[in-house]
């Protein structure tokens, strides 16, 4: 009998916690309320890490040769080469990327900003904001 009387009230106590569930169904739920946080960021979605190549703008040649390798541990090799020059530039050091900018920090300590695309990466001035004007689309590198 104890045993009936135990199950009995199981029973009775999940059915009770179940129709209070059913209860909460009719509460509407304001969708002005509600707030999507955007976390899509470029180290989390994007395959950043790899080769990319271009010419920058020069004043002095037709143009510099970029290569820029990103590894998978957050080191870099910059190869510069100076177009009709014998003349190139090696630079190696450590990257970091917040918010889908990327900072280049030299060995010797100089940083360089780069915007993340998908497949591209877009220079970026000293102060971190993109280049303007008539030679800014010459400011990309490209991934291979």
């Amino acid at each position: 009998m104890t045993k009936i009387l135990i199950l009995t009230c199981s029973c009775m106590l999940l059915v009770a916690c179940g129709n209070g569930s059913k209860a909460n169904k009719g509460t509407r739920i304001d969708s002005t309320s509600t707030k999507i946080i955007d976390t899509h960021n470029a180290e989390i979605s994007l395959d950043y890490e790899g080769t990319y190549k271009g010419v920058f703008p020069a004043a002095d040649c037709p143009g510099i040769e970029i290569t820029l390798i990103l590894n998978k541990d957050k080191t870099f090799t910059l190869h510069s080469v100076y177009i009709d020059r014998d003349s190139s530039f090696d630079e190696k050091g450590t990257y970091t990327l917040k918010d889908n900018i990327l900072t280049l920090k030299e060995e010797g300590g100089e940083e360089s900003y780069y915007k993340v695309g998908k497949n591209h990466l877009s220079k970026l001035m000293a102060d971190k904001k993109e280049v303007t004007g008539k030679l800014a689309e010459h400011y990309i590198l490209n991934k291979e």
